[in-house]
């Protein structure tokens, strides 16, 4: 949108959230702040500027609560926000990322330039203001972090239903003497927010590093550990904690993968014409090795479809697939889509689409 309100080089895309979590100045709504305001850090514009820059650049300090319910930081990676902006393609289906409006590339000069101005500005702004519901508290860094131990972990970000989870696990003993170590790798169910549902799995390790010395662990979760609770959407979060038993010192990794469900296709004939009966198949392969039980497939679909249908199959048995014929006669020409949503006992949110070209009668 055009701003006549602001500069001129601030009209464009602008951000918005209506369900802002803070007040700011009135309602609880946020923006419309000028993406070109937040990726240059220009916090002092109007329309919560400061909000969706913060959002975007936080860092996140990660915290180890001990037995005796005291706090302990861990160092490691603190970056898990603001990595990946996306939205769907004007005209296609396709995921774009549009991470580079919104910010410059993680580590580069011009991000510097940019967190060191915003910084300015909110120094700027505790100096002059006199009123004591908008200060802040400026922390640049919480923790300077001890170059002795670094700890990686990687796994893949998806994985199908029914997979062991392959986990990689690197740690490193930077100092100059031998460290004994203790590690403790976990998984845990999460809700969509990533709040935790449950943990899930657990192993510990025990081993000494000498000086620069590298041990690669190969770890595998096996399947039956989260079959029974892998959460309304199949969220898993990987972590690892590392303790130097000598300092004492805590380092960190975390990563989250999804687990896709068995393949839900949607076949449509070739040509589909306006009020002329026609058929599309859905097909369920289950990939694992216990039936999927009480199978159920909600089918909508508007201009196909008149009101949503749901079919029962049942229980579909191991490494086979089931077909669905659904007979519909599209009342509306141009492009439809259908959507297949099933449950089953082992999952609850599988959905899957096709769009079809109807062509006018």
């Amino acid at each position: 949108m055009a701003r006549t309100d602001l500069l001129p080089e601030y009209s464009g895309w602008q951000a918005l959230d209506a369900t802002c979590q803070e007040k700011s100045k009135g309602p609880s709504f946020c923006g419309p702040a000028p993406v070109k305001a937040i990726k240059e850090g220009d916090t002092d514009i109007n329309y919560d500027v400061c909000y969706f820059f913060a959002a975007i650049n936080a860092k996140c300090q990660i915290w180890i609560q001990k037995a005796d319910d005291t706090l302990k930081p861990a160092f490691g990676s603190t970056k898990y926000t603001g990595n990946n902006i996306s939205t769907k393609s004007v005209g296609s289906e396709r995921c774009e990322d549009i991470t580079h409006h919104y910010k410059y590339p993680e580590g580069s000069l011009q991000e510097k330039d940019v967190l060191d101005k915003a910084y300015r500005k909110i120094r700027k702004l505790e100096t002059t203001s006199s009123s004591s519901e908008t200060q802040f508290t400026f922390i640049p860094t919480a923790f300077e972090e001890p170059v002795n131990l670094f700890i990686h972990l990687q796994s893949k970000s998806s994985l199908t239903l029914g997979q062991d989870v392959p986990l990689s696990i690197e740690v490193v003993n930077h100092s100059g003497g031998e460290k004994a170590t203790h590690l403790v790798v976990g998984v845990q169910s999460l809700h969509y927010n990533g709040v935790p549902i449950t943990q899930l799995w657990k192993e510990e390790f025990h081993f000494t590093l000498k000086s620069n010395e590298v041990n690669s662990l190969q770890v595998f979760v096996p399947y039956s550990r989260y079959r029974t609770d892998p959460g309304e959407n199949h969220l898993l979060r990987l972590t690892a904690v590392l303790r130097d038993e000598d300092s004492f010192y805590i380092y960190f990794a975390q990563e989250e993968i999804s687990i896709c469900g068995p393949p839900l296709t949607i076949e449509f004939p070739e040509n589909m014409v306006q009020y002329q009966p026609s058929t599309a198949k859905i097909s369920l392969l289950n990939p694992l090795t216990e039936p999927l039980e009480k199978c159920a497939i909600v089918v909508a679909g508007r201009g196909l479809i008149y009101r949503q249908r749901k079919y029962r199959l049942g229980s579909v048995q191991p490494d086979s697939t089931q077909e669905l014929q659904i007979p519909f006669t599209p009342i509306r020409a141009g492009p439809r889509r259908l959507t297949a949503h099933l449950t089953c006992l082992q999952l609850h949110n599988l959905k899957s689409y096709k769009t079809i070209d109807v062509t006018a009668a």
